[in-house]
């Protein structure tokens, strides 16, 4: 229930923002976290219950040579010692290098998402052989007249002085190919602007499109295309991102802080998720934006990312990298309140806790590599993102990075001052 919560609470952040795609997407994760919180508290049980002693024979699968042995080694019932304990004691030996290093490989590959480029894309989405987007782009050639504007300018008057003077102004503006001829509708003025530029959503049509929202010709204006959109999308989620982030990590904050009773845990924790997250939208951009992708993903890179992945991409990433933190430090403080100290409990938690943890994200990571497979760009996005920051969360931070980490801050683990350490008395989590 706790870990259903705490991936609930990220995905509830999408609700705070006003796109509507953002809470659609938002309130679909949502609701589908709850029901399967329900069902694994209610049905789940009362099958197993149904199925009695009858689900301790070994299965038809396990019968098959191989898969017995397979199904040991991967099985949620780890024994005492194994790889897991092993990996965190070498982790626990030289703490400094494998934090240092792990955070490097990070860091490093979240560098070129400092680059990013927002996109709003139109058929640019679909394959280039997609015999669709090969009409569309045929039509556009042979017949210019029927396409659809670049930026669409909306005047609040039919007067024709104050017409003429914005096809006039709006003319003379650097990157306009064209002004095409004025209709009126319904005791408003709408004017087509064709750019001179081959991307409808490029910097330099926003350049163009905020010049046409900069003019004053004596009556409002309004002004939508592809670059307008795309500003106003990107504008909206910059109002809407710090109250959407500072809801979800004060939640999460305070959840874990119920679980473990530390400061430092949960501080710790949201800090690698920065770092993940920061990893696979590096490798996002390394694969869609540069392009280096393109031949192996069998798309055609539009030199951006679409607008709306990143704030999804966060929301889901986050929801899954706490997932498997509480899987971890639920074992690590379970076998801590029982009396062993911080090294022990963080090896035998990982033992664990480990198996479970690698399962859930090798399933999650086939889901959305699944994604790739799609002709869409914006799906092929989504499953890179994803899978990325589920793999490079469920191996690098939580295998590596965290016992590190725990292994160097030692007994300031669990520290808390005594106010707190009486709330988590009295409130806190436990099994």
């Amino acid at each position: 229930m706790f870990s259903g919560i705490t991936v609930a609470l990220s995905l509830s952040g999408l609700l705070l923002f006003e796109a509507s795609i953002l809470r659609a997407v938002g309130a679909a994760g949502l609701s589908v976290v709850l029901v399967a919180l329900l069902v694994a508290l209610t049905l789940v049980p009362a099958l197993l219950a149904v199925g009695g002693v009858r689900l301790l024979r070994p299965g038809a699968l396990r019968r098959v040579p191989g898969l017995r042995r397979v199904s040991t080694a991967f099985g949620d019932v780890p024994p005492a010692s194994g790889f897991f304990s092993a990996l965190a004691r070498w982790t626990q030996r030289r703490p400094w290098l494998v934090a240092a290093s792990v955070t490097a490989v990070l860091a490093l590959l979240a560098v070129p998402a400092l680059d990013i480029t927002l996109r709003s894309s139109g058929v640019e989405l679909l394959p280039a052989d997609n015999t669709q987007r090969v009409l569309f782009e045929t039509l556009d050639a042979d017949f210019p007249a029927l396409s659809a504007a670049d930026v669409t300018v909306v005047l609040g008057s039919t007067e024709p002085a104050v017409v003429a003077d914005l096809v006039a102004r709006a003319a003379d503006l650097d990157g306009v190919a064209q002004v095409r001829p004025p209709q009126e509708r319904e005791g408003l003025t709408v004017v087509d602007v064709d750019l001179d530029v081959a991307d409808a959503s490029s910097p330099e049509a926003l350049a163009v499109t905020e010049a046409l929202r900069a003019l004053d010709v004596g009556a409002e204006t309004w002004v939508t295309g592809l670059a307008a959109s795309l500003e106003d999308f990107t504008g909206s989620l910059l109002a809407d991102a710090p109250l959407a982030v500072g809801v979800v990590v004060a939640a999460t904050f305070v959840l874990l802080f119920l679980m473990t009773g530390s400061l430092l845990i949960p501080a710790k924790a949201l800090l690698l998720n920065v770092l993940s997250l920061g990893a696979s939208f590096g490798v996002l951009v390394l694969v869609f934006q540069d392009g280096y992708g393109e031949e192996l993903l069998s798309f055609t890179s539009t030199g951006g990312i679409e607008a709306f992945i990143p704030p999804l991409v966060l929301a889901l990433g986050f929801g899954l990298a706490m997932d498997y933190e509480v899987f971890l430090l639920a074992r690590i403080k379970e076998l801590r309140d029982s009396g062993l100290g911080n090294d022990e409990a963080v090896a035998a938690g990982l033992q664990r806790s480990g198996r479970i943890i690698t399962s859930a994200a090798l399933i999650i990571v086939i889901v959305f590599a699944g994604f790739v497979t799609g002709q869409l760009l914006i799906i092929k996005q989504t499953g890179v993102a994803l899978a990325t920051a589920v793999a490079i969360d469920a191996t690098l931070v939580r295998i590596l990075l965290v016992p590190a980490t725990m292994t160097l801050l030692g007994e300031w683990n669990w520290w808390a001052p005594a106010p707190l350490r009486r709330l988590h008395d009295r409130f806190g989590v436990s099994e």
